[in-house]
């Protein structure tokens, strides 16, 4: 699972924080840890999600701008999920 954290006027946003935290279903045996990465020079992130079907919540947070949260779904081994942020200023 990856994506981009970009600013409101298009540009990439490096340094961002970004969080996945696993969204469990009840009785789930899956074992997921809350994991936080930050965003590179082109405002690009990854992480490595298990194989399994799953739901997540990624949340993107940068100095003086508001936060985003968004649903990401795994539905089968091997799947890409690309997850787009577009943060906007905190002082609007």
């Amino acid at each position: 699972m990856g994506g981009t954290v970009f600013r409101d006027d298009g540009f990439a946003l490096p340094g961002a924080e970004v969080v996945i935290t696993p969204k469990l279903a009840d009785g789930s045996q899956l074992k997921l840890r809350i994991t936080r990465v930050i965003s590179d020079d082109r405002g690009e992130f990854a992480f490595r999600v298990p194989g399994t079907a799953a739901q997540y919540k990624v949340k993107a947070t940068a100095k003086g701008f508001k936060s985003e949260e968004k649903p990401a779904e795994i539905t089968f081994e091997g799947e890409r999920v690309d997850v787009t942020f577009l943060l906007e200023p905190e002082n609007r």
